[in-house]
């Protein structure tokens, strides 16, 4: 009976299936065991933990270079810069070390660029060096400025010049409470530390604070910082516009501009006789929930540009458009939508590459009918040929306009615009924005849209000056998915349950027939 059940061909084939694959895995595993020990002795293996320096990009490289060309074309001999380590280099390169990506970065920029040097200093062993930079002046009033320094600073310094930047500056945080970045910043941070350092003609940006200006978070000042300006609060009714300053931005207001009807002072003038010098802008920041103001809107409308009212025939309220579209949204309600670049000489102002630019609540801007005519290009002009309109960005055919509850209207509307004037030498300009969210840190701090290019590319061109564009911040983890519109999640979702069920009923009904007529 024994020998018949060994002689069985299901038993023996079952027996050897067995054998091999015991054998198999223990091949396996020893194999796992010993290539593990052999890794190990020799740090035979690449990091790919977090804590992975990222490597400098070729787009980084190139905008210092052509920073550094554009200096030298001016005749001036490139300056040295200096970027000081508060602590050893041992300390600084040490995994789990706030500026251990820093410290990667500066190197590589060190070994490319002949007129940057990397110094490391304790400074609790030895501070007297680095006292100096632990103070600075303001910008308006020259009043001294003290800082103390930690282990963790970090001092760019050339010549005369010099700026202490916190590591939090290199990284960035999901909101102001995080201590934990969740990407980094590095890379665009110091190109442009470095580009302040060589300067030779600084620039301020003025945010404006008198007529109710709120922000949500401080995204729109360091992207201010990074294009080249120094950031400064004003109040436009009170306080002169320094000498230096090329930007004006109202972000967010909610109280309207002061007119000669109230004051002696007319604040639509102080703008007209800042606008008047070549190279100067000021921009507004608008969104669905703005309230309505007359002498806000009558400026804007005099440089062509007015936000879309509707007006209840009965009560004689005028409404603001809300802005929707649920086939171009992120959202499911269709309020936080793509805007479409403008083809043609509006690739001047912005890059049509930037395909991901997004506007969270807008409202609705076009083309004043008074005095503009449409051109060929897509731009509008004025009659007299001094003012022209650049609709940088739209929103797409199928957008609806809501107001007081109820659809209003449809159809593209200008989410982003440019006013050009022409000056005696130059030019001067004035931009609408129709999103608050626009300028926050959602979007601008993001890895996958594309507002903070613009807003570099925009100031980059309309100041004559050099930013750090095209340099991306780089994530701990891939956010990706985010790009992908509540729409093409619908389409996505149907196309991926509707396949496969098909392709699987198909293949059934044909086994069937093939069956019946065997």
């Amino acid at each position: 009976m024994k020998k018949r059940f060994i002689r069985n061909k299901k038993v023996r084939y079952a027996t050897v299936a067995a054998v091999l694959t015991a054998m198999v895995i223990l091949v396996v595993v020893l194999s796992n065991v010993v290539l593990t020990s052999v890794v190990e002795r020799y740090e035979l293996y690449t990091p790919l933990t977090p804590t992975m320096a990222f490597d400098v990009t070729e787009d980084c490289y190139d905008v210092l270079e052509s920073e550094f060309e554009s200096y030298r074309e001016d005749g001036g001999e490139l300056p040295k810069i200096q970027i000081w380590f508060c602590a050893v280099e041992d300390a600084v390169k040490a995994e789990g070390s706030e500026n251990y990506y820093l410290y990667y970065t500066a190197n590589a920029l060190a070994e490319r660029f002949d007129n940057i040097e990397l110094i490391y200093h304790d400074i609790y062993l030895n501070p007297a060096p680095v006292k100096p930079y632990t103070v600075s002046k303001h910008p308006l009033t020259g009043e001294d400025i003290v800082a103390p320094l930690t282990s963790s600073n970090v001092i760019v310094v050339c010549g005369d010049y010099h700026r202490v930047y916190k590591w939090t500056d290199f990284y960035v945080f999901a909101d102001e409470e995080s201590t934990q970045p969740w990407a980094y910043s590095g890379e665009r941070k110091l190109s442009s530390a470095l580009m302040h350092a060589i300067d030779d003609d600084p620039r301020i940006a003025c945010l404006l604070t008198n007529h109710g200006e709120v922000s949500y978070d401080y995204e729109l000042v360091t992207i201010l910082d990074d294009a080249g300006y120094t950031v400064v609060y004003i109040d436009l009714y009170r306080d002169p516009i320094p000498d230096t300053c090329d930007v004006i931005i109202s972000y967010n207001p909610n109280t309207d501009l002061v007119s000669d009807d109230l004051s002696e002072i007319s604040e639509k003038e102080i703008l007209d006789d800042f606008l008047a010098e070549d190279g100067h802008s000021f921009f507004v920041f608008l969104e669905k929930g703005t309230p309505n103001m007359p002498n806000f809107e009558s400026y804007i409308k005099e440089w062509g540009i007015e936000t879309k009212y509707h007006k209840n025939n009965t009560t004689g309220v005028s409404y603001r458009y809300t802005v929707q579209d649920t086939s171009g949204s992120l959202t499911s309600d269709g309020y936080t939508i793509y805007g479409y670049a403008a083809p043609s000489e509006n690739n001047r102002f912005v890059d049509s590459a930037n395909e991901y630019v997004v506007f969270g609540n807008p409202t609705a801007l076009a083309v004043t009918g008074e005095g503009y005519i449409a051109q060929q290009d897509g731009t509008y002009a004025n009659t007299s040929g001094s003012r022209t309109i650049y609709p940088l960005y739209r929103s797409s055919e199928n957008t609806l306009y809501w107001a007081n509850g109820q659809v209003v209207d449809g159809g593209p509307c200008i989410l982003m615009s440019l006013t050009e004037q022409k000056n005696d030498n130059g030019s001067s300009y004035v931009g609408v924005v129709s999103s608050v969210d626009f300028g926050t840190r959602s979007y601008l701090q993001s890895a996958v849209y594309d507002n903070g290019d613009v807003l570099l590319t925009l100031f980059e061109e309309i100041g004559d000056r050099k930013a750090p564009v095209g340099l991306t911040i780089k994530p701990f983890a891939s956010y990706d998915i985010s790009t992908i519109t509540t729409a093409q999640m619908l389409r996505w979702t149907i196309a991926l349950a509707a396949i496969p069920a098909t392709v699987v009923l198909a293949t059934a009904i044909v086994v069937l027939i093939k069956r019946r007529r065997a």
